[in-house]
């Protein structure tokens, strides 16, 4: 994030905002209005009633990379497997996460390799997993499952410190704190049976890992824990299961529950200031995109899948509703990009991202290149990972333009 302040971006797109409104008034558009804005108990929400582009896409992320790793130079460092996390730093540079190998790479803002660190093992700088990588001003952070390793711009290590074992991301809120993110499953001495859907603390810590507050929670997603005779047998997530997403602005935090297409934003204490929100966005899930679901993941059940596993999965109801989006990211504008869901049974289907203004403007929707999966988006690019032919992860820089 390059925005350090909440009040630009609004102000910037109050000011656009106005401009939508004078146009939504002339004769040629008879439609309802673009937002409706009021005020509850303190609380703004914001609600978009029609994406300002219609039905076409006014942002554009072209097909071909800008930059590609894979291609960019030879050698190991040029070539990825389990690469996730990919960002830029402040200096433009790119860096990303490789799980296969546990090393954080960095590399030019035209693909040229400038270093990495870590690697397989329990010393400093090292990890047995390497689940992601997130900015901190110009430092980095690097995390696996128990430890967060903290360097420098020159990849020098500073320190590392544990985090929980569950700990799913991590997010740098301008002024030197981070929300982590947990995620934790149903354990058999947790005596949970049926639906469960717990909260999730949010709890910020500092660059050396010292707590400095819990500051609310998240819900949980959606599982099904699976018991007969007494006994704890296991536990899945349902059918089109709902789950929480976050992520930051400034020292802002956003926060949504894919039950509808609705954000809360919180202050760094955890106070509710605004909600944004699409009113009856149509989430309709059908009998029949249930059993599609269901058959497309046991038909691709691989061989040694167990047979309680199975029998779990067979347990499992369907959400009621199908999940709103399946992700979350913010631009350095402040923009809302999430992307719209699709089941195991759907990924034939075309990757869209529905974007919000910062001032809860629905603007609509960008479609993803085919086989990209998105890790960061930036003013003028999208950065990813995707697969060629022979299954050979190729970290992209792709261009995105604002018409």
């Amino acid at each position: 994030m390059t925005m350090s302040s909440h009040s630009t971006p609004r102000l910037r797109s109050a000011a656009f905002l106005l401009l939508c409104g004078i146009g939504s008034c002339s004769p040629a558009d008879s439609g309802p209005p673009l937002v409706v804005q009021r005020d509850s108990a303190g609380i703004e929400i914001v609600e978009g009633l029609r994406p300002l582009w219609g039905d076409s896409s006014l942002w554009r992320i072209d097909q071909d990379p800008v930059v590609d790793l894979t291609l960019s130079g030879t050698g190991p460092a040029h070539e990825f497997y389990q690469a996730r996390s990919m960002k830029q730093r402040p200096d433009g540079s790119l860096m990303i996460a490789d799980g296969s190998s546990r090393e954080v790479r960095v590399f030019s803002a035209a693909g040229e390799f400038q270093g990495s660190f870590g690697g397989r093992g329990d010393g400093p700088g090292e990890f047995r997993s390497l689940r992601g990588i997130e900015n901190a001003g110009d430092t980095l952070l690097a995390f696996g499952r128990t430890r967060v390793t903290v360097a420098a711009p020159d990849l020098s290590v500073i320190r590392t410190f544990g985090v929980d074992f569950f700990t799913a991301d991590l997010h740098y809120l301008s002024g030197g704190a981070i929300l982590r993110e947990t995620s934790r499953p149903v354990m058999p001495m947790d005596g949970l049976t049926g639906l469960v859907r717990r909260p999730e603390p949010l709890v910020l810590v500092d660059l050396e890992g010292a707590v400095i507050d819990t500051i609310g929670e998240m819900r949980g997603p959606e599982l099904f824990a699976l018991a007969r005779d007494g006994s704890y047998v296991g536990s899945a997530g349902l059918w089109f299961g709902n789950r929480s997403h976050l992520d930051v602005l400034g020292q802002y935090i956003l926060r949504g529950s894919s039950d509808m297409m609705q954000l809360e934003e919180l202050d760094m204490s955890g106070n509710l200031v605004r909600i944004l929100r699409i009113p009856d966005y149509p989430l309709d899930l059908s009998a029949a995109e249930i059993a599609a679901e269901r058959s497309h993941v046991f038909d691709r059940s691989p061989p040694g899948s167990t047979s309680v596993l199975k029998t779990v999965l067979e347990a499992v109801p369907a959400s009621e509703t199908r999940p709103a989006y399946a992700d979350m990211l913010v631009d350095p504008s402040g923009a809302v990009w999430l992307e719209l869901y699709r089941g195991e049974s759907e990924r034939d289907r075309p990757q869209e991202w529905l974007v919000l203004d910062t001032d809860g403007t629905w603007l609509g929707n960008v479609r993803i290149p085919d086989g990209f999966a998105v890790s960061d988006i930036t003013m003028d690019a999208v950065l990813g990972v995707s697969r060629d032919e022979l299954d050979v992860e190729h970290p992209q820089v792709l261009r995105l333009t604002r018409n």
